[in-house]
């Protein structure tokens, strides 16, 4: 029964959005718990520009945006009781993110970081003439937008495929790589597909992370922090630039009961 309600909303457009307005009047941003909340995209296609804009907007009148260091900074501090604030990061690199998201980021104020595969850089994984990942320019122009940089590894691996010192080895060469590029320390780390167990060892690569030399370890776990104890296991939502906003409401917001958004007490 699951299945087949699962497969029919996602193959009947006009079922699906029925769901999510119905989602939408019991989950709401406006009753969301406070605490930071971290966005992760992937692509942003030209044709999805402006509903990107209008999923910032949105976002915008239920909290404030802010930056990775900010984020470290007010989580050391203790998370101030009622704040609410939203973290836009962006994974892989591709080069809409610096052509379509930009423009869009520094028109509304918005901060946002970026998780670059350091070899990924010169060397990209596609085809001669095809211009898919952010180059060298593109990571020039994201940085004199004042937008921040931080790593995806240096290709992209699953670190629960590798041993301690391979994961320190491509740490270390990422983070050198990206540093040169840049000329300024690289301090946060988002895990390539960010899944506990699955992707990574919660009991090892953390901590590794942190030897060497990052303030944070963002994974895909979805929910919200107000604590410094998650600095090295970092919540983030993965989300869509073709989402509705029904569809944002409704992953996100807080149940009109006063539930939080894991459904915890």
């Amino acid at each position: 029964m699951y299945h087949w309600v699962k497969t029919t909303l996602r193959d009947t457009p006009g079922l699906r959005e029925l769901a999510l307005r119905g989602g939408s009047l019991l989950r709401s941003l406006a009753c969301a718990e406070p605490g930071l909340y971290t966005l992760c995209y992937h692509q942003i296609p030209a044709s999805l520009q402006g509903r990107f804009a209008d999923q910032l907007r949105h976002l915008s009148a239920h909290g404030d945006f802010i930056d990775a260091d900010t984020a470290c900074e007010r989580l050391a501090a203790g998370w101030p009781a009622r704040d609410r604030a939203f973290l836009i990061s962006f994974d892989d690199g591709y080069a809409d993110n610096r052509d379509v998201a930009m423009p869009v980021l520094t028109a509304l104020g918005v901060p946002a970081i970026v998780f670059l595969v350091s070899d990924w850089i010169d060397a990209p994984p596609q085809q001669p003439g095809e211009r898919l990942y952010m180059n060298r320019a593109d990571v020039a122009a994201w940085l004199d937008a004042g937008l921040q940089i931080g790593s995806h590894g240096s290709r992209h691996l699953r670190l629960s495929g590798l041993n301690a010192e391979e994961i320190a080895a491509d740490l270390a060469r990422s983070r050198h790589q990206l540093s040169a590029l840049t000329g300024r320390p690289v301090e946060h780390f988002a895990c390539p597909w960010g899944v506990a167990v699955h992707d990574f060892d919660p009991s090892r690569d953390p901590a590794l992370v942190r030897e060497a030399g990052f303030r944070t370890f963002f994974t895909t776990r979805r929910g919200h922090t107000r604590s410094a104890e998650d600095l090295f296991l970092m919540p983030r939502h993965v989300v869509e630039p073709h989402w509705s906003l029904f569809e944002f409401e409704a992953l996100l917001g807080g149940a009109k009961w006063g539930r939080s958004i894991d459904g915890t007490a």
